[in-house]
């Protein structure tokens, strides 16, 4: 029998639920920025990159610094944790907390005015790294770390983890860049921490403030245990677990090494101690930074070993030639890279199998310089042990995708297909780089006796390596395994007199462990530094100190998984539906705002709803609330009871039939997903949203109506050939503002949105009098099959007759496919018709295809869909036949290009030509093919434009609810492309991204084999 709640225990849960609708009534009253309390964003901000998992009340995006402030005073007045979040990157679970998360990353992102003298600028907390440096590179400055989250990283967030990167070796770690701080403390008060001269440090001592307090406290904490701090530190760069006491002592400096800020060392200042604090002692709300003179000239050399020993043995070499990075990659990462679409460019450059490799790099303002230095190592590596190659790469072009392949380590790991996995925990060790080979070896030992491996990769040249053993973390035994090898390591690096985070930072992972790594007596020393900025310990509490066993909140308890939902695609290749979405780790790669397309409706909005990784974390959070969770962490269980509060989605009433994937939170995270594929190549977990959206909406809207727009979408394929029967009167109708509006009425097409012209006189048309006319003439034994697809058929029918046309001269005989590929019933998740109508299409088209007869396409999206979706939807050899001879028209015919004679110039003025890819092309089989083409076969000079999504999308960018974000994705880079080169010919190979090109900019874009023929090329021989 259980007992009834007692009275004391009522009155808990009331005050509790107050001081929530006190939280929430405050915060709305002071804070300009967005608040929310949803369960949606509760869930989304519950987790980063680490694979811990806590709740918080309610987040917070403030949109001016007082906002931030009036943030923290009043969660602070309340008791409310607060945890500070930049780009949500990190791998131990800093930037997560059971209380308010304050998100800087969406408005706090200024870049003040640039000091060039001086070397300096004032950056806000949400500045993203990539962002910064590029508006640096104007003035040929940049900031020295370099982490390889740069694309999403916040200066905020580096600040709280004192990051460092790949070139440390040379630029040391953002303390030493850091020259003064904003913040608010935990009573809400404002203070700049700078360096003082004596009588300024006298008069902050003497402060009847928090302020004063904390200065006191640290005075009193470093004097008294200076000579336990200083035998506690270990003695090398790369070190950040605890407090940075020891960057606090006269003489040794804030990281051990000349700082680039230019501080006096004879200075006083407590910006060593913030930084690296990991939110537990303020919050960051500007930072004045120090800039470094960016260099002219880069290059590498990849030495490649048949032994990870080999490779950490060659290191010494390396550093005497004074290089600017030193990284390791061992197999396993090389291996799963290897498989990466994205990284193909890269790995051409990797020669065999090497056990690992080193990517040495030299940075100089001399090109000269560089090259000797990368030719001499070459030449002195010649005799190493295990040497197996050395490939220099001085051109951009084959230096940087190699740089990105090192930069893509962490999600290339977590997605590593199976339950076991390369796992954080011990990921982050650092000691003196001429130990390095010892320790490594040791390290392996330890893994091999807990039957296991790992990966190493990372700054060997500073001797910090991410060693990431693999391990199931769903198998309760591994858990276990997992504190097992924790307490082996964390002997290991003491004995090497070591750090056990050399980047990364403590956070839910490592905290527990600092007693042991510093002593009791320092550790003390900490916890009186957090009583005196926090007494109250609301700002990030469980991280740095009283942190708790690592093995608690974890976003998924060891245990049996959720159960497999039913799906119409096939997911065996990535083990299921929920490991394909769990091949997500949070990295964050698709925040990133610049390069490929990926995830555009995040670069319009910067809202972490509307990034890949919000839309992965929302779908494992409906599915695995099925899990028991008597697991959960007390303090998360406690206070969603006191709140009233269950999971989302547990007491959904609106989710039919209990459907995991059937909950309206869910569809509004997963709605302003653009269905572009790119994440299925940029992320390199290649994490496929677009599949899994087209399931979730399948499953959503099972038991639930369509509304009318969806519908139509379902029927394109009839409802096309029909309105083209009336061509001239839709048209007609389509242009009057009466029926746009009953139509943006019923079926939620937006007004503004132009529609495309429909032709009585189709493709399929015209191509039956074509064939009727040429019946005369023997058909040619070389037949190709076109996919008379259902935009260019009806919308662009002079496509279909310019491909034709082509491929006659070239001396084909075509035939038409006749089908339709299911590509818009697949957006709008209508999946068991998809299926239906790609059964049809292989019965057409897979006797064909055993022929070996090419089945060529127009439009990327309906032609990759037989090679994308046709397999999944109908697993087998037939589907995989087809996929196998599937490829866009002009790119074939550029590889037929010997045997055609060459069309010589373009005709008058074809001049330059912008080419903006579709996505899925991009994302399936890239642009180089169709580029290759207009070279080829046009002799035009033709720029590819990385210039992302255009925003249209299909039907997305017709739907009202969408248009405003389609117009603004586009905005984003396509249409300032265009603009710059106002007088060149825009080739697009989308539909739809020659739509938005005319709707926006006016511009006619013309398809590639359009402008191909129009440059006249391909006169069939002796014709």
């Amino acid at each position: 029998m259980i007992a009834s709640p007692g009275p004391i225990t009522e009155l808990m849960h009331d005050f509790a639920a107050e001081r929530l609708a006190a939280l929430q009534r405050h915060l709305r009253k002071h804070v300009s920025g967005e608040v929310r309390f949803d369960d949606a964003s509760r869930n989304l901000y519950a987790t980063d990159a680490s694979h811990y998992l806590i709740r918080p009340q309610g987040v917070v995006l403030p949109r001016t610094v007082d906002d931030l402030v009036a943030a923290v005073q009043i969660a602070a007045d309340l008791a409310v944790p607060i945890t500070p979040r930049g780009g949500g990157t990190s791998l131990t679970g800093q930037s997560i907390g059971p209380g308010l998360v304050i998100d800087c990353s969406k408005y706090l992102n200024a870049v003040g005015e640039v000091d060039v003298t001086n070397r300096r600028v004032r950056v806000e907390p949400g500045v993203v790294l990539d962002q910064l440096n590029r508006e640096l590179a104007r003035y040929g400055l940049t900031f020295g770390p370099d982490v390889a989250t740069a694309s999403r990283a916040t200066l905020g967030g580096m600040i709280g983890n004192n990051s460092a990167g790949a070139r440390s070796i040379v630029y040391g770690q953002t303390v030493d860049h850091v020259r003064s701080l904003e913040v608010v403390l935990a009573d809400g008060s404002r203070a700049t921490f700078a360096p003082l001269g004596p009588t300024e440090y006298e008069q902050k001592l003497e402060l009847r403030n928090r302020e004063g307090e904390a200065y006191r406290a640290v005075d009193a904490v470093v004097h008294e245990n200076a000579p336990e701090i200083e035998r506690r530190f270990p003695r090398i760069l790369r070190k950040v677990s605890g407090y940075n006491l020891v960057g606090l002592l006269p003489g040794i400096g804030r990281s051990g090494r000349e700082p680039h800020n230019g501080t006096d060392r004879t200075r006083v200042s407590l910006v060593p101690l913030l930084v690296g604090s990991e939110g537990t002692l303020a919050v960051v709300t500007g930072a004045e930074l120090a800039l470094v003179t960016r260099p002219k000239y880069r290059g590498l050399l990849v030495p490649q070993f048949d032994s990870l020993g080999a490779a950490l043995e060659a290191l010494a070499v390396c550093l005497d030639y004074g290089p600017s990075a030193v990284e390791l990659m061992d197999q396993m990462l090389i291996d799963l890279a290897r498989e990466q679409r994205g990284l193909k460019d890269a790995m051409a450059a990797i020669r065999g199998r090497p056990e690992a490799l080193l990517m040495v790099e030299f940075s100089a303002d001399d090109a000269a310089d560089v090259s000797f230095r990368v030719h001499e190592l070459r030449r002195r590596l010649g005799s190493a042990v295990g040497l197996v190659a050395a490939v220099p790469a001085l051109e951009p072009s084959t230096r940087d995708p190699l740089w990105a392949l090192r930069s893509s380590a962490v999600p290339l790991l977590w997605g590593m297909p199976g339950d076991r996995k390369p796992v954080t925990f011990v990921e982050d060790c650092a000691v003196s780089p001429e130990r390095l080979p010892e320790f490594a070896a040791r390290f392996r030992d330890i893994f091999r006796r807990h039957g296991t491996d790992g990966a190493f990769y990372g700054h060997a040249s500073v001797g910090c390596l991410h060693i990431r053993p693999v391990l199931n973390l769903h198998d309760p035994r591994d858990a276990v395994t997992m504190r097992r090898i924790m307490e082996e390591v964390t002997d290991l690096v003491l004995e090497f007199n070591g750090s056990l985070s050399g980047e990364h930072g403590d956070g839910l992972v490592r905290s527990e462990w600092n007693r042991k790594m510093f002593g009791p007596v320092v550790y003390e020393a900490f916890r009186r530094v957090k009583r005196a900025f926090d007494p109250e310990n609301v700002l990030n509490p469980g991280k740095v100190v009283d942190g708790p066993p690592m093995e608690e909140n974890w976003r998924i308890p060891p245990g049996p998984l959720p159960p497999e939902p039913p799906t119409v695609l096939d997911f065996s290749r990535s083990g299921g539906f929920f490991r394909s979405i769990e091949a997500c780790n949070g990295s964050g790669v698709c925040r990133k705002t610049q390069g490929g397309a990926m995830c555009p409706s995040y670069r319009a909005t910067r809202d972490e709803r509307d990034s890949t990784r919000g839309r992965a974390n929302a779908l494992r959070v409906a599915l695995t609330q099925t899990i028991d969770r008597t697991k959960r962490t007390e303090t998360t269980e406690t206070t969603e009871r006191k709140e009233g509060r269950t999971d989302p989605g547990t007491l959904d009433r609106s989710r039919p039939n209990d459907q995991p994937l059937a909950a309206s939170w869910l569809a509004d995270v997963m709605d302003l997903c653009l269905s572009c594929k790119a994440c299925k190549t940029e992320c390199p977990a290649n994490v496929d949203m677009a599949k899994l959206k087209a399931e979730f909406l399948h499953a959503y809207y099972e038991k639930r109506r369509r509304p009318l727009g969806h519908m139509l979408i379902r029927h394109l394929h009839n409802l096309l050939p029909l309105a083209a029967r009336f061509a001239g009167l839709n048209n007609w109708l389509s242009r009057r503002p009466l029926v746009r509006r009953v139509l943006e009425a019923l079926a939620g097409i937006d007004r503004r949105r132009s529609l495309p012209e429909l032709h009585r006189d189709h493709f399929r048309r015209w191509f039956r009098r074509h064939r009727s006319g040429a019946a005369a003439v023997a058909p040619d034994p070389r037949r190709v099959v076109l996919l008379d697809d259902c935009f260019t058929t009806f919308q662009e029918p002079g496509i279909g007759r310019a491909a034709v046309t082509l491929l006659e001269r070239a001396g084909y005989t075509v035939e038409l496919a006749g089908i339709c590929c299911g590509r818009a019933l697949i957006s709008k998740g209508f999946l068991t018709d998809a299926r239906e109508l790609a059964r049809r299409g292989i019965a057409r088209l897979d006797r064909l295809a055993s022929s070996g007869i090419p089945v060529l396409g127009l439009e990327p999206s309906c032609l990759l869909t037989l090679v994308d979706e046709w397999p999944e939807l109908l697993p087998g050899s037939p589907a995989r036949r087809v996929a196998a001879v599937a490829e866009l028209a002009e790119s074939w015919l550029a590889r037929q290009a010997d045997a055609i004679p060459s069309p010589g110039p373009p005709r008058g003025g074809a001049g330059t030509v912008l080419f903006h890819p579709h996505c899925h092309q991009k994302a399936l089989v890239g642009a180089s093919g169709t580029a290759d083409a207009l070279r080829r076969l046009s002799g035009a000079s033709v720029t590819v434009l990385d210039a992302g999504c255009c925003g249209m999308a299909g039907a997305f960018g017709y739907e009202k609810e969408h248009y405003e974000l389609s117009i603004a994705i586009a905005k984003l880079a396509l249409v300032p492309a265009l603009s710059d080169q106002p007088n060149a010919t825009v080739v697009a190979t989308g539909t739809s991204c020659r739509h938005q090109v005319r709707d926006l900019t006016g511009r006619s874009a013309l398809h590639p084999l359009e402008f191909i023929l129009e440059c006249g090329p391909l006169h069939r021989p002796g014709g």
